[in-house]
């Protein structure tokens, strides 16, 4: 699954998603435009990785890293404003939380 932002409402989407064995990635841009960082996964945009509510999203440098991520056990998160890793992933489900 990809999803298209990592603000708070997008981070919990990604959150339920994760909790219940889906795949997911997410995409955002270089400087998130999220407002509740302490609650949004594109705080690892920043910091590199954050945790909300026991589930730990990390920032990616590379569409390949995306599956090195999930076997971590990490939701990768790629700086990716054009959401290239679509092509990439090719994902049965995306959601766009822009």
């Amino acid at each position: 699954m990809l999803i298209k932002g990592a603000g708070d409402l997008a981070t919990g989407v990604a959150w339920r998603l994760w909790r219940v064995g889906f795949p997911v990635a997410m995409t955002e841009l270089a400087q998130p435009l999220a407002i509740r960082r302490c609650v949004a996964f594109a705080e690892a945009v920043y910091a590199g990785e954050t945790t909300v509510e026991g589930v730990t999203a990390r920032r990616v440098e590379s569409p390949a890293a995306v599956e090195e991520a999930w076997g971590q056990g990490f939701i990768p998160v790629l700086v990716d404003a054009d959401a290239s890793l679509l092509a990439y992933l090719r994902p049965e489900v995306i959601v766009d939380a822009i």
